[in-house]
Protein backbone atom coordinates (compact mmCIF):
# COMPACT_ATOMS: atom_id res chain seq x y z
CA UNK A 1 0.00 0.00 0.00
CA UNK A 2 1.15 3.61 0.47
CA UNK A 3 2.58 5.91 3.10
CA UNK A 4 1.43 9.47 3.77
CA UNK A 5 4.15 11.85 4.99
CA UNK A 6 4.42 15.57 5.72
CA UNK A 7 4.82 17.54 2.46
CA UNK A 8 8.46 18.16 1.47
CA UNK A 9 9.84 15.76 4.09
CA UNK A 10 13.24 14.66 2.68
CA UNK A 11 12.30 10.98 3.03
CA UNK A 12 9.62 11.36 0.37
CA UNK A 13 12.10 11.67 -2.50
CA UNK A 14 14.15 8.70 -1.34
CA UNK A 15 11.07 6.51 -0.94
CA UNK A 16 9.74 7.50 -4.36
CA UNK A 17 13.10 6.55 -5.90
CA UNK A 18 12.86 3.14 -4.21
CA UNK A 19 9.36 2.56 -5.53
CA UNK A 20 7.59 2.87 -2.18
CA UNK A 21 4.06 4.16 -2.93
CA UNK A 22 3.27 7.64 -1.60
CA UNK A 23 -0.10 9.30 -1.09
CA UNK A 24 -1.04 12.91 -0.55
CA UNK A 25 -3.02 13.53 2.62
CA UNK A 26 -5.87 15.00 0.54
CA UNK A 27 -6.16 11.94 -1.71
CA UNK A 28 -9.53 10.21 -1.11
CA UNK A 29 -7.66 6.91 -0.71
CA UNK A 30 -5.95 8.35 2.37
CA UNK A 31 -9.20 8.55 4.30
CA UNK A 32 -8.92 4.97 5.54
CA UNK A 33 -5.22 5.12 6.40
CA UNK A 34 -3.94 4.15 9.83
CA UNK A 35 -2.78 7.26 11.68
CA UNK A 36 0.52 6.52 13.42
CA UNK A 37 2.51 9.03 15.46
CA UNK A 38 6.26 8.49 15.75
CA UNK A 39 8.15 10.05 18.65
CA UNK A 40 11.56 10.17 16.97
CA UNK A 41 14.29 10.51 19.59
CA UNK A 42 17.12 9.08 17.49
CA UNK A 43 20.12 11.36 16.82
CA UNK A 44 19.96 10.82 13.04
CA UNK A 45 16.49 12.20 12.47
CA UNK A 46 16.34 12.02 8.68
CA UNK A 47 17.76 8.50 8.54
CA UNK A 48 15.27 7.21 11.12
CA UNK A 49 12.36 8.91 9.37
CA UNK A 50 13.33 7.17 6.14
CA UNK A 51 13.91 3.77 7.76
CA UNK A 52 10.58 3.67 9.56
CA UNK A 53 8.61 5.16 6.67
CA UNK A 54 10.10 2.49 4.40
CA UNK A 55 9.00 -0.30 6.74
CA UNK A 56 5.51 1.12 7.23
CA UNK A 57 5.07 2.10 3.58
CA UNK A 58 5.46 -1.48 2.39
CA UNK A 59 2.71 -2.81 4.67
CA UNK A 60 -0.64 -4.08 3.40
CA UNK A 61 -2.66 -0.99 4.41
CA UNK A 62 -2.20 2.75 3.91
CA UNK A 63 -0.31 4.43 6.76
CA UNK A 64 -0.26 8.14 7.59
CA UNK A 65 2.76 9.21 9.65
CA UNK A 66 2.88 12.11 12.09
CA UNK A 67 6.33 12.96 13.47
CA UNK A 68 6.52 14.14 17.07
CA UNK A 69 8.97 15.16 19.77
CA UNK A 70 8.78 16.20 23.44
CA UNK A 71 8.33 19.88 24.25
CA UNK A 72 11.80 20.21 25.78
CA UNK A 73 13.59 18.26 23.06
CA UNK A 74 16.03 20.18 20.84
CA UNK A 75 17.37 17.48 18.50
CA UNK A 76 20.91 18.85 18.20
CA UNK A 77 21.80 16.72 15.17
CA UNK A 78 18.76 17.62 13.08
CA UNK A 79 19.09 20.20 10.29
CA UNK A 80 18.18 23.72 11.45
CA UNK A 81 14.43 24.19 11.51
CA UNK A 82 13.68 20.54 10.71
CA UNK A 83 11.78 19.82 13.93
CA UNK A 84 9.84 23.08 13.77
CA UNK A 85 8.82 22.37 10.19
CA UNK A 86 7.97 18.68 10.27
CA UNK A 87 7.34 17.70 13.90
CA UNK A 88 4.46 18.21 16.29
CA UNK A 89 5.04 18.68 19.98
CA UNK A 90 3.47 16.64 22.75
CA UNK A 91 1.00 19.39 23.70
CA UNK A 92 -0.56 19.06 20.23
CA UNK A 93 -0.27 15.29 19.88
CA UNK A 94 -2.23 14.55 23.04
CA UNK A 95 -5.20 16.48 21.69
CA UNK A 96 -5.35 14.33 18.56
CA UNK A 97 -6.52 10.81 17.79
CA UNK A 98 -4.10 8.12 16.61
CA UNK A 99 -4.36 4.43 15.78
CA UNK A 100 -0.85 3.59 17.03
CA UNK A 101 2.24 5.11 18.62
CA UNK A 102 5.92 4.41 17.89
CA UNK A 103 8.63 5.54 20.32
CA UNK A 104 12.16 5.18 19.00
CA UNK A 105 15.47 4.65 20.70
CA UNK A 106 17.63 7.50 21.99
CA UNK A 107 21.38 7.88 22.70
CA UNK A 108 20.80 8.19 26.45
CA UNK A 109 20.55 4.57 27.57
CA UNK A 110 23.37 4.79 30.12
CA UNK A 111 21.55 7.56 32.01
CA UNK A 112 19.05 6.71 34.74
CA UNK A 113 15.58 7.27 33.34
CA UNK A 114 14.88 10.05 35.82
CA UNK A 115 18.04 11.88 34.71
CA UNK A 116 16.76 12.31 31.15
CA UNK A 117 15.70 15.94 30.79
CA UNK A 118 12.45 15.02 29.03
CA UNK A 119 11.65 11.97 31.18
CA UNK A 120 8.62 13.54 32.88
CA UNK A 121 7.11 14.28 29.51
CA UNK A 122 7.84 10.78 28.24
CA UNK A 123 6.00 9.34 31.24
CA UNK A 124 3.00 11.43 30.16
CA UNK A 125 3.29 10.04 26.62
CA UNK A 126 3.49 6.47 27.92
CA UNK A 127 0.59 6.95 30.32
CA UNK A 128 -1.53 8.51 27.56
CA UNK A 129 -0.71 5.59 25.26
CA UNK A 130 -1.88 3.11 27.90
CA UNK A 131 -4.94 5.01 29.17
CA UNK A 132 -6.39 6.81 26.12
CA UNK A 133 -9.72 5.90 24.55
CA UNK A 134 -11.44 5.47 27.91
CA UNK A 135 -8.81 3.04 29.11
CA UNK A 136 -8.65 0.92 25.95
CA UNK A 137 -5.28 2.48 25.13
CA UNK A 138 -3.45 2.94 21.84
CA UNK A 139 -1.26 0.21 20.30
CA UNK A 140 2.41 0.91 21.01
CA UNK A 141 5.57 -0.12 19.19
CA UNK A 142 8.58 0.87 21.29
CA UNK A 143 12.16 0.53 20.05
CA UNK A 144 15.50 0.17 21.88
CA UNK A 145 15.62 2.87 24.62
CA UNK A 146 11.94 3.53 23.96
CA UNK A 147 11.24 -0.12 24.79
CA UNK A 148 13.33 0.06 27.96
CA UNK A 149 11.52 3.24 28.98
CA UNK A 150 8.12 1.61 28.43
CA UNK A 151 9.10 -1.52 30.36
CA UNK A 152 10.34 0.62 33.24
CA UNK A 153 7.28 2.87 33.31
CA UNK A 154 4.67 0.13 32.98
CA UNK A 155 6.26 -2.71 34.94
CA UNK A 156 9.28 -1.34 36.83
CA UNK A 157 11.63 -3.49 34.73
CA UNK A 158 15.20 -2.10 35.04
CA UNK A 159 17.89 -1.87 32.41
CA UNK A 160 21.33 -3.27 33.23
CA UNK A 161 24.66 -1.79 32.18
CA UNK A 162 26.87 -4.01 30.01
CA UNK A 163 30.64 -4.22 30.36
CA UNK A 164 31.04 -3.64 26.62
CA UNK A 165 28.73 -2.49 23.86
CA UNK A 166 26.59 -5.29 22.43
CA UNK A 167 27.11 -4.60 18.79
CA UNK A 168 26.50 -6.56 15.62
CA UNK A 169 24.06 -8.87 13.85
CA UNK A 170 22.64 -11.58 16.10
CA UNK A 171 20.51 -14.58 15.26
CA UNK A 172 17.28 -14.87 17.26
CA UNK A 173 14.84 -17.71 17.75
CA UNK A 174 11.07 -17.42 17.83
CA UNK A 175 9.68 -18.22 21.28
CA UNK A 176 6.00 -18.00 20.30
CA UNK A 177 5.36 -19.05 16.71
CA UNK A 178 1.63 -18.41 17.17
CA UNK A 179 2.21 -14.71 17.84
CA UNK A 180 0.61 -12.48 15.20
CA UNK A 181 3.81 -10.43 15.16
CA UNK A 182 6.01 -13.35 14.08
CA UNK A 183 4.07 -14.72 11.11
CA UNK A 184 6.17 -15.35 7.97
CA UNK A 185 9.48 -14.79 9.77
CA UNK A 186 12.32 -17.26 9.27
CA UNK A 187 13.11 -19.68 12.09
CA UNK A 188 16.33 -17.84 12.97
CA UNK A 189 15.96 -14.19 11.97
CA UNK A 190 19.00 -11.94 12.22
CA UNK A 191 18.63 -8.57 13.96
CA UNK A 192 20.98 -5.59 14.27
CA UNK A 193 21.91 -4.92 17.90
CA UNK A 194 23.52 -1.72 19.20
CA UNK A 195 23.20 -1.34 22.97
CA UNK A 196 25.17 -0.54 26.11
CA UNK A 197 22.43 -1.95 28.35
CA UNK A 198 20.18 -5.00 28.45
CA UNK A 199 16.81 -6.25 29.69
CA UNK A 200 17.12 -9.54 31.58
CA UNK A 201 14.73 -12.48 31.55
CA UNK A 202 14.84 -12.86 35.33
CA UNK A 203 13.25 -9.43 35.70
CA UNK A 204 10.21 -10.64 33.74
CA UNK A 205 9.37 -13.79 35.72
CA UNK A 206 6.67 -12.10 37.80
CA UNK A 207 5.07 -10.53 34.71
CA UNK A 208 3.05 -13.27 32.97
CA UNK A 209 1.40 -10.90 30.49
CA UNK A 210 4.79 -9.78 29.16
CA UNK A 211 5.93 -12.50 26.75
CA UNK A 212 9.33 -12.67 25.01
CA UNK A 213 8.95 -13.20 21.26
CA UNK A 214 12.51 -13.07 19.93
CA UNK A 215 15.49 -14.23 21.99
CA UNK A 216 19.16 -14.61 21.09
CA UNK A 217 21.82 -16.69 22.83
CA UNK A 218 24.32 -13.94 22.06
CA UNK A 219 22.33 -10.79 22.75
CA UNK A 220 19.42 -11.80 24.99
CA UNK A 221 15.84 -10.63 24.57
CA UNK A 222 15.16 -8.96 21.23
CA UNK A 223 11.40 -8.39 21.38
CA UNK A 224 8.51 -8.96 23.76
CA UNK A 225 4.82 -8.14 23.83
CA UNK A 226 1.88 -7.53 26.10
CA UNK A 227 -1.06 -8.21 23.79
CA UNK A 228 -3.46 -7.42 26.61
CA UNK A 229 -2.37 -3.77 26.33
CA UNK A 230 -1.53 -3.88 22.63
CA UNK A 231 2.16 -3.19 23.25
CA UNK A 232 5.13 -4.53 21.27
CA UNK A 233 8.58 -3.75 22.67
CA UNK A 234 11.61 -4.28 20.40
CA UNK A 235 15.03 -3.88 22.00
CA UNK A 236 16.96 -4.14 18.73
CA UNK A 237 16.83 -2.53 15.30
CA UNK A 238 15.02 -4.37 12.51
CA UNK A 239 14.54 -0.97 10.84
CA UNK A 240 18.28 -0.33 10.31
CA UNK A 241 19.75 0.03 6.83
CA UNK A 242 22.63 -2.19 5.70
CA UNK A 243 25.24 0.47 6.48
CA UNK A 244 23.84 1.83 9.77
CA UNK A 245 26.10 -0.20 12.07
CA UNK A 246 29.12 0.70 9.92
CA UNK A 247 28.32 4.38 10.39
CA UNK A 248 27.91 3.88 14.14
CA UNK A 249 31.21 1.98 14.29
CA UNK A 250 33.06 4.80 12.52
CA UNK A 251 31.45 7.35 14.84
CA UNK A 252 32.54 5.38 17.91
CA UNK A 253 36.09 5.08 16.55
CA UNK A 254 36.24 8.83 16.05
CA UNK A 255 35.16 9.37 19.65
CA UNK A 256 38.25 7.43 20.72
CA UNK A 257 36.60 5.03 23.15
CA UNK A 258 37.13 1.27 23.23
CA UNK A 259 34.96 -0.28 20.55
CA UNK A 260 35.20 -3.59 18.71
CA UNK A 261 33.81 -4.00 15.19
CA UNK A 262 30.19 -5.21 15.05
CA UNK A 263 30.14 -9.01 15.00
CA UNK A 264 28.63 -11.08 12.18
CA UNK A 265 28.42 -7.92 10.08
CA UNK A 266 31.35 -7.13 7.78
CA UNK A 267 32.12 -9.94 5.29
CA UNK A 268 35.35 -11.66 6.41
CA UNK A 269 35.26 -9.29 9.43
CA UNK A 270 36.84 -6.65 7.24
CA UNK A 271 35.34 -3.13 7.65
CA UNK A 272 36.39 -2.42 4.07
CA UNK A 273 33.77 -4.89 2.82
CA UNK A 274 30.21 -3.54 2.37
CA UNK A 275 27.85 -5.38 4.75
CA UNK A 276 24.77 -7.21 3.42
CA UNK A 277 21.33 -6.48 4.86
CA UNK A 278 20.67 -10.04 5.98
CA UNK A 279 17.64 -9.05 8.09
CA UNK A 280 15.66 -7.09 5.48
CA UNK A 281 12.98 -9.64 4.55
CA UNK A 282 12.30 -10.56 8.18
CA UNK A 283 12.20 -6.89 9.16
CA UNK A 284 9.59 -6.15 6.52
CA UNK A 285 7.51 -9.15 7.58
CA UNK A 286 7.72 -8.07 11.22
CA UNK A 287 6.58 -4.50 10.55
CA UNK A 288 3.91 -5.72 8.16
CA UNK A 289 2.57 -8.04 10.85
CA UNK A 290 2.42 -5.18 13.33
CA UNK A 291 0.58 -2.87 10.92
CA UNK A 292 -1.97 -5.58 10.09
CA UNK A 293 -2.45 -6.25 13.80
CA UNK A 294 -3.10 -2.54 14.43
CA UNK A 295 -5.60 -2.46 11.55
CA UNK A 296 -7.47 -5.48 12.92
CA UNK A 297 -7.55 -3.98 16.39
CA UNK A 298 -8.95 -0.74 14.97
CA UNK A 299 -11.66 -2.65 13.10
CA UNK A 300 -12.92 -4.45 16.20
Amino acid sequence: MAVILPPDLPARAALAAEGVPLLDAHDPAAADALNIVIFNLMPKKLETELQLARMLGRASVHVSITLAAPENYAGKNAPPGHLDRFYRRWRDVKLSSFDAVIITGAPIETLPFEAVNYWNEMTEVLDWTRDANDGAGIPLLSLCWGAQAALYRYYGVPKHQLEAKRFGIFQHHLTDTASPFLQCLDDGPMMPVSRWTETRAEDLKALPHLKPLLVSEGSGIGALADERLGHLHVLNHFEYDAETLAIEYQRDLEKGGPIAPPINYFPDDDPANPPPQTWRANAQAFYGNWVRWVAKRKAR
